[in-house]
């Protein structure tokens, strides 16, 4: 006999156990070791060719969504593990 629930937990919650598992992947991808063309922290080129953009595309993203980025001096960097927590926050 297999019994079916319906469970509906509260949006707070939920945003808890999704960022949680976002965390535990994100962390769990940054412990691998893996030889990659793309260093920590990137420029803008060398993060909008990671995510597979145009330049112009991640310069408007830029603009428009919440990127994580470190400005130092005018410089843009972006470090490959947040922007990788910013594209599984992103999923739908």
């Amino acid at each position: 006999m297999q019994a079916n629930f319906n469970l509906e937990l509260p949006k707070e919650f939920e945003k808890q156990i999704q960022q949680s598992v976002i965390n535990v992947v994100t962390n769990t991808i940054g412990s691998l070791k893996t030889d990659s063309k793309y260093p920590e922290y990137m420029d803008k080129g060398q993060c909008a060719a990671y995510l597979n953009l145009s330049r112009s595309t991640f310069d408007k993203w830029l603009k428009t969504e919440n990127i994580p980025v470190v400005v130092i001096k005018g410089a843009y960097r972006f470090k490959k593990s947040e922007i990788d927590k910013f594209m599984l926050a992103k999923q739908k």
